[in-house]
């Protein structure tokens, strides 16, 4: 039976917390410590975003607007605001304790920026904004997910069981009698290939439709970040078997964490409906993005698996972690 994975239940509950999983953007929130010893350059992960996105978009250093959805503790936009000075900025979150900190980390550094509680699908549809840029850096994976679809049963389900679009409500606000029909809904709009998973797979519903929210928008470019389940490493990193991504198994896999499970992303099914939608999408890894060091203590590191310190544990711990992530770059067409 189809059911919808959320996670909502977790971040709006009493102690939502990002210190149960590792993520990139806090693990170098700052630009110090162990974790900064792997890139080429140590820095905070927001200004190494701020400087990828100057050099892949028209984004200007100054003036314009951006949105972050799910900020988390702020980290990484009190980098990105090392790089960039826009006149507006938009935290929007579900979470009204995680607001509070992203207050709280950005104090005194960005006057004017505005919290927004509010769920990202609800408040696009509602809003359509204006803006330069959209962030949603490491959260895709808790959008709603649609798991255990039967192959069989959406095939024969007829186009007059599809909700018409003005007529789709956000993710979470689905009946199980909506299940199957958005699932088939967003495969055959998008052509989205499912040959290659299993008789009963998982659909990343919640990202595909945040890309139908936001083509209904003026927003001009949006950076995706997340665990990916089609990711391939760059090279030299694709010649170590110990950090290879987790099967490559395709079909969306689950993620277990305190209370709450995610789904990591399938990139290529994003790719196809955001070409469809308009948009020119670029992908790559996350270790270009963040240029993570190749030389010979990396190399050893890799190759044997055997650290010498504290210090390289943590090292190859980000190496096996970081894996997995892929990053994808929309901007208007």
């Amino acid at each position: 039976m189809v059911e919808l994975n959320t996670t909502e239940h977790y971040y709006t509950g009493e102690s939502p917390s990002l210190l149960w999983e590792m993520t990139i953007c806090q693990s170098l929130g700052d630009g110090g410590g162990a974790f900064a010893r792997a890139l080429e350059k140590p820095a905070a992960y927001g200004r190494l975003l701020g400087e990828f996105l100057l050099e892949e978009t028209a984004l200007s250093r100054t003036g314009g607007t951006i949105i972050e959805v799910g900020g988390g503790y702020g980290t990484l936009m009190s980098g990105l605001l090392q790089v960039l000075s826009p006149s507006r900025i938009t935290m929007i979150d579900i979470s009204t304790l995680l607001l509070d900190r992203q207050r709280e980390t950005l104090a005194g550094i960005s006057a004017g920026t505005r919290f927004v509680r509010d769920d990202i699908f609800t408040w696009l549809a509602r809003e359509r904004p204006e803006s330069e840029l959209i962030i949603l850096n490491e959260n895709c994976g808790d959008f709603p997910t649609l798991t255990d679809i039967d192959k069989q049963e959406i095939s024969s389900l007829p186009t007059a069981s599809w909700l018409a679009p003005g007529d789709i409500p956000p993710p979470g606000k689905l009946t199980p009698q909506q299940f199957c029909a958005e699932a088939a809904r967003v495969i055959t709009t998008y052509d989205l290939d499912i040959i290659d998973l299993p008789p009963r797979f998982n659909l990343n519903y919640g990202a595909l439709r945040l890309l139908e929210l936001l083509a209904a928008t003026t927003i001009n470019n949006a950076f995706i970040c997340e665990h990916g389940s089609d990711t391939m490493l760059p090279w030299p990193f694709s010649l170590f078997p110990s950090i290879q991504p987790p099967g490559n198994h395709i079909n969306p896999r689950r993620i277990s964490l305190k209370d709450h499970d995610e789904y990591n992303i399938r990139f290529d099914h994003l790719e196809q409906a955001a070409k469809k939608l308009g948009f020119t999408v670029k992908r790559s890894h996350l270790i270009e993005m963040l240029k993570l060091r190749f030389d010979d203590e990396i190399d050893y590191l890799l190759r044997e698996g055997k650290p010498e310190s504290e210090e390289q544990e943590i090292l190859l711990e980000l190496y096996e972690h970081i894996s997995e992530y892929q990053v994808m770059l929309l901007t208007r067409a």
